[in-house]
């Protein structure tokens, strides 16, 4: 009888030995050592800018090390299109808005297509796949992909980058910061499923739980090296996140009610019309200094409402001036011609200028009080495209709160960020709310709303649930996402 080979017995398909890049005087990889074995789903973790994006860049074949070797697949030296064998979904997004998911799917996909009479063929391996992985989406193949969602797009990123006969390595870096909690599922299950039948895949993601979850081994970087590789099953949340240098204190602080929250005589900051979902009218209601969250699952109408406050639309009423994080940081957040400074005061300038001319003085002053604030990695010279996307993002809530704006709308502002930024980040926003901003928040992530005074539960555009301070649990957020119509409210 043939046994199963042990994870160490199997054939090697990724071998990384002593790996240097840089960029300029960066160090963004300082001596990798890593191996990945067929049939095991490795994961890999680390705070913002520890390098983990750009080594899988190296990895894919897009980037070359300075120093050190890599192997894939017993190549040395990748092609025009990357290592043999080995694809990325990127975090940030790599298909060409301009076209649609068929064309986008041919242009990484052509040895695999014939070149005469393409589209049919190329239409239908992106809607075989799509279905496979993510069964139940409304995705088609002759849809623009500046039309789709920004998880619409992440499932076409994914699909497009399993769609290879070649394929033995897939690398997803953050593949589920855009995706809704079924999304997640199915391509976890599609992973589990390239596994048993003998792939590699690298996870590359800030969600701990995920990561432990459906990984073998889990690699910790820190500026740049891999400084401790764990078996899952043998390793907690804490401990990585321990290793990864953040100081224990998660979620430990979650409860802090702003004053706000306690007086409701301050004035009305925010009032939105609105429609339970058994079509009573109702609002939406934030007063100074509260922090008020868009809760329930993704893509039942949390950012319509934001966009109805950006725009002042007639039945959304803002008393004061606004600032927006927006959630399709590519599309809407960075300038990618400017460089960190000019991305974080374009918003601040009017309120630093005298009569009619900038006050560069007050401009650098600001920029290096938040650059310090939040940790920026680069520096305020940096160009914005040349940081992480946590540290991208980091400029742009950095941006927003850098405004004399009262009022700040958050769309899921911490897609990308590692669990110690957040802990920044959330400190941030209950110390801005203690001032007396008013923050609007929405999260893909229904623990983040346990950082908010009050949260307002939407389910198909409509209201299903308010719920207050201890009561915004995942549980009874979950609860009210699925309630019938006619059910409790609160």
């Amino acid at each position: 009888m043939q046994t199963q080979k042990t994870t160490a017995d199997r054939d090697l398909v990724v071998q990384v030995r002593d790996a240097v890049k840089t960029y300029g005087p960066t160090k963004a990889l300082s001596g990798v050592t890593l191996d990945v074995r067929a049939g095991e789903v490795f994961g890999v973790v680390g705070h913002n800018g520890a390098g983990k994006s750009t080594l899988m860049r190296v990895l894919s074949g897009i980037e070359a090390v300075g120093s050190g070797t890599v192997r894939i697949g017993g190549a040395t030296t990748p092609s025009e299109s990357g290592f043999p064998g080995a694809r990325m979904a990127y975090q940030e997004g790599s298909l060409a808005l301009e076209l649609t998911v068929y064309e986008n799917i041919y242009l990484s996909s052509s040895s695999w297509i014939p070149d005469r009479r393409w589209h049919g063929p190329a239409s239908r391996r992106a809607a075989a796949r799509l279905d496979e992985i993510f069964p139940g989406h409304a995705i088609r193949p002759t849809d623009y992909v500046d039309d789709l969602t920004l998880a619409e797009r992440q499932m076409v990123e994914i699909a497009r980058a399993t769609i290879a006969d070649d394929l033995s390595l897939l690398i997803l870096d953050e593949p589920t910061e855009s995706l809704s909690g079924g999304a997640v599922d199915h391509l976890y299950d599609y992973v589990r499923k390239l596994r048993a039948s003998g792939h590699a895949i690298i996870l590359v993601s800030h969600r701990l739980k995920e990561i432990l979850a459906i990984c073998d081994r889990v690699a910790v970087m820190k500026d740049g090296a891999v400084v401790s590789i764990h078996q899952a099953g043998n390793v907690s949340e804490k401990d990585l996140f321990q290793v990864m240098g953040g100081e224990v204190v998660i979620d430990e602080t979650v409860r802090s009610t702003s004053p706000a929250a306690l007086d409701n005589k301050r004035p009305v900051a925010v009032n939105v019309s609105m429609v339970t979902t058994d079509g009573k009218a109702t609002q939406i209601l934030a007063h100074q200094g509260e922090v008020i969250g868009l809760a329930g699952i993704a893509g039942q109408g949390q950012e319509q409402v934001l966009d109805r406050l950006w725009r002042c639309s007639a039945d959304a009423h803002v008393n004061v001036g606004l600032a927006y994080v927006p959630g399709d940081r590519q599309r809407s957040g960075i300038l990618p011609i400017w460089d960190v400074a000019r991305n974080l005061t374009i918003t601040a300038m009017p309120g630093m200028s005298r009569n009619g001319m900038r006050q560069m003085d007050k401009e650098d002053a600001l920029v290096a009080e938040w650059v310090d604030r939040l940790k920026v990695r680069g520096g305020a010279a940096a160009a914005i495209t040349a940081l992480s996307g946590g540290n991208q993002q980091k400029v742009i809530v950095a941006r927003a709160f850098a405004s004399d704006a009262e009022i700040i709308l958050l769309d899921d502002p911490f897609r990308g960020v590692d669990v110690h930024t957040k802990a920044e980040l959330y400190q941030l926003i209950k110390s801005e709310a203690r001032r007396g901003r008013t923050i609007i928040w929405y999260s893909s992530e229904n623990s983040e709303m346990q950082h908010c005074d009050r949260a307002y539960v939407l389910r198909a555009g409509r209201i299903a649930g308010e719920l207050h301070g201890t009561e915004i649990t995942d549980e009874r957020i979950i609860t009210l996402s699925f309630a019938e119509a006619g059910g409790p409210h609160s």
